[in-house]
C-alpha cells in the first residue's frame, strides 16, 4: 500500500433504520432493539474493547428503553458515556413531512435523559434520506447539537455542494452553526471491505470494477482502501482523515457484526502504519475531526429534498396525515395542558405522527412486485400510523369541546356555539358548523351575536344534515359565542314583470333585475375578484380589482387547471422498474407527454348572501373524474379551491399537477418547511441541491412591496 496524506479512515458502524422497507414495521423495530442488546453484550468482552455500535436514531434507543432491564438501560448509558457507543440526534431519517415542533420536544426530553446520566447528546447521523428542512436543523440548534454526518443515497437524488466527503457550517437566520459532515452513500464501508463482502451488487461494480479482487480480506481492504484514497486526493481532498459508515451486512436494518472490528484489526497490524483504521462512535469522531474544520465554508438555505416528490404518490393517506397534524395543533393551542389532561392520547399521536413523516414509503419491492401481501400489509401499516394520529388528535378535541360544555347536536335548529380563534390574527374569518337534522328541519337560520346583532348567515346542505356558516371579525385568541335558531326559507317567486326568466326557469337573459345569475355560466364577481371562464378553455381572468390587475399570466396552462402527466412503460424496451431507473434526478422521463384538463360545464352549486360555489366540470387523460370547485366569500378576499380527482389505475409513471402561477411583477415566492425561517425556492437552498420542486408546511406566499398573495395548502405539501 502507497503512501497517502489520508492518514486516518474512521469507520462509523450503525444499522440503517427504515421503519419498513425490509419487513414489516413491528419486525423491525423488535430487530433494532435486539442490535442494541447485541452491541451491549460485544462491548462487555474485553476481547472486543476497540468494537464500536451507532444508534442511528433516537427512536431505537427509545424502543430499547422500553424493552431493556434496569441492568441493560445502565449498561447502554455507561457505555454511552464512555463514547464506546455513538448517539444521534436524528429521532428518524424524516421526510419534510415532519413536524418539527414534535421532534424538537422530543430531542429535548432525550437530551434532558442523557444529561441525567452525564451524557452530552451533541451529535447526529442521518443515513438515506436526500433533504433535511430549515425546521430540523433548527430543532437540533435549539437543542444543542453540534455536530450532523450525512450519508445520502444518491438514487434519484444528489449530495450538496457538488461533492461529497467534505465539510461545511450550516447557519441560520439567527447566526447559529450547525456542523455537518457531507458524507458518502451509508454503505461505503462495505463497499470498501470493511465489512468483507464477496456476493457483487450494483455499488461494488460501480465503484471497485468487475475485475478480480483479492480473496483475502486484508489485502482486499488494503487495495479498495488504496484506490479510494488516492481518487481522492486526486481529486483535491484536503484533509488527513476520512470517514466511512459500515453496515453488518450490505442492507438496511443489518445488524452489528464483530467481523469488522476483526478485519480493521487485521489491516492495522499490516498496514496500519501507512493508513490507520478506527472504529467509532459518533461521539468520538466529532472530538476528533472537529478542531481539523474550523475554517470549514458556511452556507445558508434549505438543504432541499430530491425525494420529496415520494410522499405526493399517495395523496389520501398524506391528505389524512395533514388533518391529523392541524387537529393535533388545534388541540395544543385549546389546551396547553394537553399533556396533563390527555397524557395517552397526546404520546399516540406525537408518535404516530413521527412514523408516519418517516422516509420510508413502502417495501423494498412495492414497485416490481405491488400485489405481494408483504407489499400491502406495509402500506397499509403506514397509512395506520396516520390514521391512528388522526383519531387520537379528534378523541383529544372531542374531550376538549366537551369541557367546554358541548352536546350532541342532533335535530338541534337552536342554541348556542362557542367560536375561539385559535390564531394570533386579528380580522374577519368564516365560521361554520353544521347540526344533524333533515333539510326541512332547518330550512334556514338566523345567527346572532351576544349583544343581539343578527349576522348574515348561509345554510346549506351538509352529508349529515344542514351547515351553517357566517363571518365576523376576532382578535388574536378571542372567543365569542353566539346563538342561533331555525327561520323558515324565504318563498321565491318568479317575477313576470321583469324580461330575466323564461317558463323553463332558465336565467339567460341580459338583465337588470337579476343582474348576477345569467352571468354565471361565463363570470363571476364580488367585491374584490372577477373571475371569467369558458368551457373549452378553462378559467381565463382572475382579476384583483384591489390591484386593479388581472393575475392569470398570459401563457401557459390556466391556474389551477389539472394537469395529467405521463411517461409510459415501453413494453419490449422497459418495465416498470428500468423506466423509473431511467428517470435518474427527473420525475418525468423524456417521452412523457402532458394533458392539461378540458373544462366542460360551469355549475352554480350554490348562491348566498356570505359565498358562492361554483363547480368546473371537466374531463382528464388519466382520471374518470375531475373537477374544480370554487368557492367565493362575499365579504373576505378569498378563494377556497379544491380539486375533486377519481384516477384510473396504471403502472406508468404518472403525475398530477395544479399550475400556481400568478402574474405579479416584482414579488418573490416564499415557502416554510418545518420552522421559523421562510425560504425563497431555487434562492435560499445549500449549493447543489434539488432545484426543481419543494414541499411546503403551509402552501406558499407571494410577496411584494405592494402586498402579496397568500395560497394555503391543507390537502398537499407539494
Amino acid at each position: 500500500m502507497k503512501q497517502h496524506t489520508i492518514r486516518t479512515v474512521y469507520a462509523v458502524h450503525h444499522s440503517h433504520t427504515d421503519i419498513g422497507y425490509t419487513d414489516l414495521q413491528e419486525h423491525v423495530i423488535d430487530l433494532q432493539v435486539d442490535y442494541i442488546r447485541t452491541a451491549l453484550r460485544l462491548m462487555q468482552d474485553p476481547a472486543h474493547a476497540d468494537f464500536r455500535w451507532n444508534c442511528e436514531t433516537l427512536y431505537c434507543v427509545e424502543q430499547f428503553f422500553k424493552a431493556a432491564t434496569p441492568e441493560e438501560q445502565q449498561q447502554f448509558l455507561t457505555l454511552a458515556a464512555q463514547g464506546r457507543l455513538g448517539l444521534s440526534a436524528n429521532y428518524l431519517n424524516f421526510t419534510d413531512l415532519l413536524d418539527c415542533s414534535i421532534f424538537a420536544r422530543r430531542l429535548a426530553a432525550w437530551r434532558e435523559r442523557f444529561a441525567q446520566a452525564g451524557i452530552t447528546l451533541n451529535t447526529a447521523m442521518c443515513a438515506d434520506i436526500n433533504g433535511i428542512s430549515m425546521g430540523q436543523r433548527d430543532a437540533m440548534l435549539d437543542n444543542g447539537i453540534e455536530f450532523l454526518y450525512t450519508n445520502i443515497h444518491c438514487h434519484h437524488g444528489m449530495y450538496p455542494l457538488y461533492q461529497n466527503q467534505n465539510a461545511y457550517f450550516w447557519e441560520n437566520a439567527a447566526g447559529h452553526r450547525l456542523l455537518v459532515w457531507n458524507g458518502e452513500h451509508y454503505n461505503l464501508g462495505n463497499v470498501l471491505g470493511l465489512r468483507p463482502n464477496h456476493i457483487p451488487n450494483f455499488m461494488t461494480q460501480d465503484r471497485l470494477g468487475s475485475g478480480p479482487a483479492p480473496q483475502d480480506d486484508v489485502e482486499a481492504l488494503a487495495q479498495n482502501l488504496d484506490n479510494y484514497l488516492t481518487e481522492c486526493e486526486e481529486n483535491g481532498y484536503p484533509y488527513d482523515f476520512i470517514l466511512a459508515s459500515v453496515s453488518g451486512v450490505f442492507s438496511d436494518n443489518a445488524p452489528p457484526e464483530p467481523l469488522i472490528l476483526q478485519t480493521i484489526q487485521g489491516y492495522n497490524q499490516k498496514y496500519g502504519d501507512t493508513v490507520q483504521v478506527r472504529m467509532v462512535s459518533l461521539q468520538e469522531l466529532y472530538a476528533a475531526i472537529a478542531p481539523k474544520l474550523r475554517d470549514a465554508p458556511v452556507f445558508h438555505g434549505d438543504l432541499n429534498d430530491w425525494w420529496a416528490n415520494g410522499v405526493g404518490s399517495t395523496p389520501y393517506a398524506v391528505k389524512h396525515y395533514r388533518d391529523a397534524c392541524r387537529s393535533y395543533e388545534l388541540a395544543r393551542r385549546l389546551d396547553p395542558d394537553l399533556e396533563t389532561h390527555d397524557p395517552a392520547l397526546a404520546r399516540e399521536a406525537e408518535d404516530s405522527l413521527l412514523l408516519y413523516a418517516e422516509h420510508t414509503w413502502g417495501h423494498s419491492a412495492s414497485i416490481t412486485n405491488p400485489y405481494e401481501s408483504m407489499v400491502v400489509d406495509l402500506d397499509m401499516r403506514k397509512n395506520g400510523y396516520a390514521s391512528r394520529a388522526h383519531e387520537a388528535a379528534a378523541r383529544m378535541l372531542g374531550r376538549i369541546a366537551r369541557d367546554q360544555g358541548d352536546c350532541l347536536r342532533y335535530y338541534a335548529t337552536e342554541g348556542t356555539i362557542q367560536v375561539h380563534n385559535p390564531t394570533g390574527l386579528t380580522g374577519p374569518r368564516a365560521v361554520e358548523f353544521y347540526v344533524e337534522t333533515l333539510p326541512a328541519g332547518l330550512p334556514d337560520a338566523v345567527i346572532r351575536t351576544e349583544d343581539g346583532r343578527e349576522l348574515r348567515c348561509q345554510v346549506s346542505p351538509h352529508p349529515r344534515g344542514r351547515r351553517i356558516s357566517f363571518v365576523d371579525t376576532f382578535a388574536p385568541g378571542e372567543v365569542k359565542r353566539y346563538t342561533y335558531y331555525k327561520k323558515e326559507a324565504e318563498e321565491t317567486r318568479l317575477n313576470t314583470r321583469h324580461c330575466y326568466v323564461g317558463a323553463e326557469r332558465i336565467r339567460d337573459i341580459v338583465n337588470a333585475f337579476d343582474p348576477v345569475t345569467y352571468r354565471l355560466p361565463y363570470e363571476f364577481e364580488n367585491q374584490f375578484f372577477r373571475l371569467e371562464y369558458q368551457v373549452g378553455k378553462g378559467l381565463c381572468r382572475l382579476y384583483d380589482k384591489r390591484s386593479g390587475r388581472d393575475l392569470l399570466p398570459k401563457e401557459g396552462v390556466p391556474f389551477f387547471t389539472p394537469v395529467y402527466e405521463c411517461t409510459p412503460v415501453r413494453p419490449g424496451i422497459t418495465d416498470v422498474y428500468e423506466e423509473r431507473r431511467l428517470l435518474g434526478r427527473n420525475i418525468r422521463g423524456q417521452h412523457a407527454k402532458q394533458y392539461p384538463a378540458v373544462l366542460e360545464e360551469v355549475v352554480c352549486e350554490e348562491r348566498g348572501p356570505v359565498f358562492t360555489i361554483l363547480r368546473l366540470r371537466g374531463s382528464m387523460t388519466g382520471s374518470m373524474h375531475c373537477d374544480v370547485v370554487l368557492k367565493l366569500y362575499e365579504d373576505l378576499p378569498r378563494i377556497d379551491l379544491r380539486l375533486e380527482l377519481g384516477k384510473t389505475l396504471s403502472t406508468d409513471i404518472e403525475s398530477v399537477y395544479l399550475p400556481l402561477t400568478l402574474d405579479l411583477p416584482d414579488h418573490q415566492l416564499w415557502l416554510r418547511k418545518g420552522g421559523r425561517e421562510a425560504m425563497r425556492p431555487g434562492v435560499d437552498q445549500l449549493p447543489g441541491t434539488n432545484m426543481e420542486y419543494s414541499m411546503s408546511d403551509d402552501g406558499l406566499a407571494w410577496v411584494g412591496e405592494g402586498g402579496g398573495v397568500l395560497l394555503a395548502a391543507m390537502d398537499t405539501p407539494l
